[in-house]
């Protein structure tokens, strides 16, 4: 289960149970306890789903935690999950990036078996 999932739940109170609806929180705001299940702190507003956010690795701009893409900038983050899934190979000697395994680097002609 990744961190992303574990929030997801936290909020909706699923699986986990660090997250279940009718535990009690500190608002990140006032202090004010406040449940999951709650919209806004009941004594200063602040929206409880806003307590995680994601930074744009574009923009800098904040993005709710479930969110596809960037808001302003329209970045995917699911792309971004799919190239960090990549395997690259790399020539030590020029470094010279592949995503498949290669015996010769074709950039300076190093052998690697």
């Amino acid at each position: 289960m990744g961190i992303l999932q574990m929030f997801k739940d936290a909020l909706r109170g699923g699986p986990g149970g660090a997250g279940a609806k009718g535990q009690s929180q500190k608002c990140p705001n006032c202090g004010d306890p406040v449940t999951l299940d709650m919209e806004r702190c009941p004594k200063c507003g602040t929206h409880i789903k806003s307590m995680f956010r994601r930074k744009c690795p574009n923009c800098g701009s904040l993005n709710e935690l479930d969110a596809p893409a960037c808001v302003k900038c329209k970045y995917s983050f699911e792309a971004e999950l799919e190239r960090a899934k990549r395997t690259y190979y790399v020539c030590p000697i020029c470094g010279y990036r592949s995503e498949a395994f290669l015996t010769q680097c074709p950039a300076c002609n190093t052998k690697f078996m």
